[in-house]
């Protein structure tokens, strides 16, 4: 998982050589009776004899050179080896993947461990949500107190002492770090079958749950590829992402939880099973270091408990000690990966009362290299940490060599095997810690309320939610991250403001409550330096990530318990709507509701006419803002209009006269630019399309190059990227032909060509670099010539003001959050054919994160419409859709698209 931060190991590594393919604790029982022991002994004859291999069923060793997997192969071992030994592995199956694939779990322990499962499941249960009961939902009191229902420190001490650990092991998160994919059916191999005295204590004392991949989509992709182009440049490099969508970024997906893959592991995590213990296995780790393990680097987020940071560094120390023991060299610690953000598989946790691993293990290639330590850098990156001499952060440097995949294999194994006898060692200690800061949470934050106000139109002006099933969206994200939501079946005064009956109460009394704090209020990053005076150090991800802010949610922190009657709530349904059975003139939908498009979209394919007024709408009980759609009725318009809203919880109005300046809307022809190499802006911006039911076509650089863009497109984006990588893309040489080269000379002046006869040319952050360079817009970035030492925002949340009667911004509030990631600003340069659809204030721009160099961005503009002769260029400098999160920011793409396919229509 390189993060940009340090160089990959083949960026130093000697040119490759092929090598040839062929190439604790002792518990004495006492007490059991000699017929028991007995039995235990058929049994490890049995398992022993009666279990089939990883190569008898893959056929080859795991980890052999110049041998992948696919995911197919290593669920086929699964399966066979849980058909094999029922006795000490169950098979879970998680759910489907992106592309229909079945991901599986192994949940490996004793034999009597297995037959008490669902005792045992629990207690931990119990003891995560410091609860007698253990339902997921319950409901409260009036006064939001249930103290008959939990659990008393001694409840707790006994049931740690009866339970047992429960850990979770993950592989091939990330395809493209091959080893890891790979080591799944070598430890579920030896932890079911190995007769050792520790592995038996371990099977004793742990429940060991074991997910065989987490992206097998991705896996089968890189497998596949490495067959077929092995020995080849890229050879270990897939020219798409290795995902249907997120590549990369399926670890960057974990308090959203938008994949399928990514609720499919929450399921499990926060509602299910609640381990004590999560390890997410990747690769690189800092070059040339052969893995980094914890402790992290700071920051520290403030809202992770910290018995949970104890025990990271508690088990990283475990690892890196039995790494040594063995005399496996190199393993870092300290350098790189951080605790601050939350989003990761391993982060999120830690807001979950969780102990979260992370290790980054050398060499993400089947093929075997050589390492020479005299070409090694003389520190880490961004450190003044040497990379061969010992010290505290590195205290056995790796000193070069030869090096295997089944050497990066056999390194996960050991660590796995740390993780697993510590886990087995202090089982009663981590079961009663995650009880502990349940208890803390839940006892600690009594009198701390978030809420949700969900009675728009209300007498009183302190209860409107600006978009409502958005606000459902949220609360639903969080119902997936298991945090205890309410409804309000009264209304209520709380904090000094009124709330009407529906109104969602979130309560600090609950066992995740540092991780709905960490959602739900501002982030505020250290001002951090590589030294005093110097430049930025680089966060690991990004800096602020507020829920609330970026969905365009009003959430309302109370420091009160709030006593008011409720109903616990599972998963949240859509706003109630009232939908009118018929229209004089035409129906209304309310334009500050994302899914008005999803509605719109069905309309349109269902061949209605829909316009879109120009100026706000007054209605009897409300006035919306410019850009309500408005539906001409006919044979069915009722129907398919209310069925629609109802299911979207959508406002609906019945027009008695038509609105006076109308935007005549047509299905847009939308084309998203694909450039090979794998974008993940591209491929999130693709999953969102899908989500609000926007058709759309690939356009591929061959496309582009071709021209004659205006007779199959109205609409086309340009997803972040560089103008350099557009252009040019690929270099020949590192890829097949069929994937080098970009869209050229050529192809840009055939995007030029495209919007000035009539096309609407949309650039998301950096593709802005592309018409503001070739175009003539008489537009400029202003960040573009900012020292990183001067102006840096790596990934925070900001504010913008919006002009809300442009049709790029229909249905946004005046004041909105932009989530910004050193993006461009624009300044127009004299120019009559430039429009500012939002810009940054003037100052005080930070709502969440870190920003350095305020005065480079302030007062200029965020979004910008340019005139390109009959067509027109809309520069989105920051992300509006990144990773899927800002739903409050999703209609300046969505009314780009609908501006491309608007043209004036009659009243």
């Amino acid at each position: 998982m390189n993060n940009g931060l340090m160089p990959a190991d083949s960026a130093t590594a000697v040119p490759r050589r092929r090598v040839p393919e062929d190439r604790w604790m002792i518990r004495v029982a006492c007490g059991f009776l000699v017929a028991a022991s007995v039995a235990l002994a058929g049994v490890s004859t049995f398992a022993q004899t009666t279990a089939p291999t990883p190569e008898s069923v893959i056929g080859w060793p795991p980890c052999a050179d110049y041998k992948l997997a696919t995911y197919e192969q290593i669920e086929d071992y699964f399966r066979k080896l849980a058909i094999a030994i029922p006795s000490r592995m169950q098979l879970i199956e998680m759910g489907k993947t992106a592309e229909g694939r079945t991901q599986v779990l192994a949940v490996v322990s004793s034999e009597q461990n297995l037959r008490q499962l669902g005792k045992y499941k629990d207690i931990a249960r119990r003891l995560a949500l410091a609860r007698v009961s253990t339902s997921r939902a319950r409901p409260e009191p009036a006064g939001g107190q249930n103290d008959g229902d939990r659990l008393t420190d001694g409840e707790a001490r006994a049931l740690a002492r009866e339970g047992k650990a429960v850990v979770w092991i993950d592989f091939g998160l990330h395809s493209s770090e091959v080893a890891h994919g790979q080591t799944a059916p070598l430890l579920v191999h030896k932890v079911v079958t190995e007769e050792s005295n520790e592995m038996r204590f371990i099977r004793d004392n742990v429940i060991l749950l074991l997910v065989a991949n987490m992206n097998p989509d991705g896996t089968t992709m890189v497998a596949t590829w490495y067959r077929e182009h092995r020995g080849k440049p890229w050879e270990d490099r897939v020219p798409e992402l290795w995902h249907k969508y997120v590549g990369h970024d399926d670890n960057r997906d974990w308090f959203m939880m938008n994949q399928e893959e990514t609720r499919n592991s929450a399921r499990l995590l926060y509602t299910e099973w609640f381990p004590q213990i999560i390890y997410n296995q990747h690769q690189s780790g800092p070059f040339p270091s052969r893995i980094f393990v914890p402790p992290f680097d700071d920051p520290m987020n403030p809202n992770i408990p910290p018995l949970v940071m104890r025990g990271v560094n508690l088990v990283g120390d475990a690892m890196t000690r039995r790494l040594d023991q063995e005399g496996k060299r190199g393993a870092v610690s300290r350098i790189g990966f951080d605790t601050w953000w939350n989003g990761g598989m391993r982060t999120a946790p830690y807001f979950h009362n969780m102990i979260g691993i992370l290790t980054e293990t050398g060499h993400a290639s089947a093929t075997p290299a050589t390492y020479d330590a005299a070409a090694f850098p003389k520190y880490f990156a961004n450190t003044t940490i040497p990379t061969l001499e010992p010290t505290t952060y590195y205290p056995s440097p790796f000193l070069g060599g030869e090096w295997h995949i089944r050497d990066s294999c056999d390194y996960m194994v050991t660590t796995s095997m740390a993780l697993l006898d510590i886990a087995a060692k202090r089982r009663e200690e981590w079961l009663y810690d995650i009880y502990q800061m349940a208890r803390d949470a839940t006892r600690n934050h009594a009198n701390e309320t978030f809420i949700v106000p969900m009675a728009s139109g209300a007498s009183r002006g302190d209860d409107v939610q600006w978009d409502p099933p958005t606000a459902v969206k949220m609360i639903n994200v969080l119902r997936v991250g298991g945090v205890e939501v309410e409804r309000a079946r009264a209304a209520f005064d709380a904090g000094g403001r009124h709330y009407g009956a529906g109104s969602f109460v979130i309560r600090g009394a609950q066992p995740f409550e540092p991780y709905v704090r960490d959602l739900l209020t501002p982030q505020a990053y250290p001002d951090m330096r590589l030294y005093p005076g110097g430049p930025p150090k680089r966060p690991y991800d990004i800096t602020g990530w507020t829920l609330n802010y970026q969905m365009g949610v009003k959430v309302d922190r109370v420091m009160e318990a709030v006593r008011v009657a409720t109903e616990a709530i599972d998963v949240a349904p859509p706003p109630d709507v009232a939908t009118p059975a018929s229209a004089r003139a035409a129906f209304a939908l309310d334009p500050r509701a994302n899914d008005s498009f999803t509605i719109v979209n069905r309309l349109l394919k269902a061949g209605e006419t829909v316009l879109r007024a120009t100026e706000p709408l007054a209605l009897n009980d409300a006035t919306w803002p410019a850009g309500a759609f408005v539906i001409k009725p006919a044979a069915g318009t009722a129907v398919r209009v209310g069925d629609a809203a109802r299911a979207f919880g959508v406002a609906v109005a019945s027009l008695d006269q038509m609105p006076r300046d109308l935007l005549e809307v047509k299905a847009p022809r939308v084309g998203v630019y694909h450039a090979w190499g794998g974008n993940m802006d591209e491929g999130w911006t693709r999953w969102l399309l899908e989500q609000f039911e926007f058709p759309y076509t690939s356009v591929f650089d061959r496309d582009v190059r071709v021209g004659n863009l205006r007779a199959r497109y109205d609409v086309i984006l340009l997803p972040d990227a560089t103008y350099e990588q557009m252009l040019n893309g690929m270099t020949a040489g590192t890829m097949p032909d069929a994937y080098t080269g970009g869209m050229t000379a050529r192809g840009v002046t055939n995007l030029y060509e495209f919007a000035a006869s009539g096309g609407t040319l949309v650039t998301m952050e950096r593709a802005a670099d592309l018409p503001l360079s070739a175009f003539g817009l008489h537009v400029e970035n202003v960040t573009a010539s900012a020292r990183e030492a001067d102006f840096y925002i790596p990934g925070s949340i900001l504010k913008i003001k919006v002009s809300a009667n442009h049709p790029v911004a229909y249905g946004m509030p005046p004041d909105a959050a932009a989530f910004f990631i050193n993006s461009p600003a624009f300044a127009a340069v004299g120019a009559q054919n430039v429009r500012i659809v939002a810009e940054y204030p003037a100052r005080d721009l930070l709502l969440s994160g870190w920003l350095l160099g305020e005065p480079v961005i302030a007062g200029r503009a965020a979004v910008v419409e340019a005139a390109v002769d009959k067509g027109r260029v809309v520069l989105l400098g920051f992300r509006t859709q990144h990773r899927a999160q800002p739903h409050g920011t999703y209609k300046l793409l969505f009314n780009a698209i609908l501006l491309g396919s608007s043209q004036r229509g009659p009243t």
